[in-house]
């Protein structure tokens, strides 16, 4: 587990009242969260009076930890989304990513999707974003995610990709930066997932208790967020700085990650009701939910629309 403390960023005066501390727990450094961390460092979300704590986790403990209040936010949208559908008190109220900025990376053998049958696939966890979107393209290219391939939980993006370099799997899914140096290592990279279907891959997720009862806060985290997405597209250099100075990647790898990042961050932290549907429908399938499922159920868009008009 890795924690990161809030980055230094504008002095608040001495009449401000004191930053109260949140908690966001996050599975991995890569783009699809680092508009709170750019956040955090532009001083952004200090200017909302919040002193944000990053925690590093797997998705399962995120989700757990959210839902027993060991911490406030959490990042992976799409088992939010699956957790609210399924009558458990969360919702995402943002969306970081609005396409995977996944790649399927696999041995220097395999060429196409179709040579991975029978074949060892690492994911994060059963039915996180990772395996939704893996199992999706799966099914499209004629292979069954279930009976074709052996689909192994390893966590995190540099876990997964430690297990494709140690040959524990034969491909796995990754995020930037590590595709690029799964491919510099002569690892063939097979596909981006975001060519095949938009998702919400990160949000913002939080218990419906704090939406109730603490709105304000909520909102401050959103509209920090969303300063940060709209200087960001607006600043690649200073953008690009900050990606190297938090992942430790080499500017090469910054550069491609923010181009991927441009065109994977909602301009306004939300994507279509057919993407949270799609994320819907699967999850009422798999886990046998009866009934109709509103989407205002599993999201509320209140506080990123109200971002955009102030």
């Amino acid at each position: 587990m890795v924690i990161l403390g809030s980055s230094t960023g504008p002095a608040l005066s001495s009449e401000s009242t004191a930053l109260h501390e949140v908690k966001i727990g996050y599975t991995s450094t890569s783009t699809s969260v680092f508009p709170i961390e750019f956040a955090r460092r532009k001083g952004f979300l200090r200017e909302e009076g919040l002193n944000v704590v990053m925690i590093v986790m797997r998705t399962n403990v995120i989700m757990n930890a959210l839902l027993t209040r060991g911490i406030d936010y959490g990042t992976p949208a799409t088992s939010v989304i699956r957790a609210a559908a399924s009558d458990l008190p969360v919702k995402a109220v943002a969306v970081l990513t609005g396409r995977p900025d996944y790649f399927l990376a696999a041995r220097k053998e395999f060429k196409s999707l179709k040579d991975l049958k029978g074949k060892r696939i690492a994911i994060g966890t059963f039915g996180a974003a990772a395996d939704i979107a893996l199992r999706v393209v799966l099914r499209q290219d004629g292979l069954d995610p279930e009976r074709d391939v052996i689909r192994l939980q390893m966590g995190g993006g540099d876990s997964r990709f430690a297990a494709l370099v140690g040959g524990t799997v034969d491909a796995t899914v990754l995020n930037f930066p590590f595709n690029l140096q799964a491919e510099k290592l002569g690892f063939n990279v097979l596909l981006w997932l975001g060519e095949r279907l938009e998702m919400p891959l990160s949000g913002v997720g939080v218990r419906d208790e704090t939406i109730q009862k603490n709105p304000g806060q909520v909102f401050g985290m959103i509209r920090a967020i969303y300063r940060a997405v709209v200087f960001a597209k607006a600043n690649p250099e200073e953008t690009i700085q900050a990606f190297m100075d938090w992942t430790r990647v080499d500017r090469e790898l910054a550069v491609k990650s923010y181009e991927l990042g441009t065109k994977s961050w909602p301009d306004g932290l939300v994507i279509s009701d057919a993407a949270i549907k799609a994320v819907v429908d699967q999850a009422q399938a798999e886990l046998k939910i009866r009934g109709p499922i509103p989407l205002d159920k599993v999201r509320d868009w209140s506080f990123a629309e109200k971002a955009i008009r102030k």
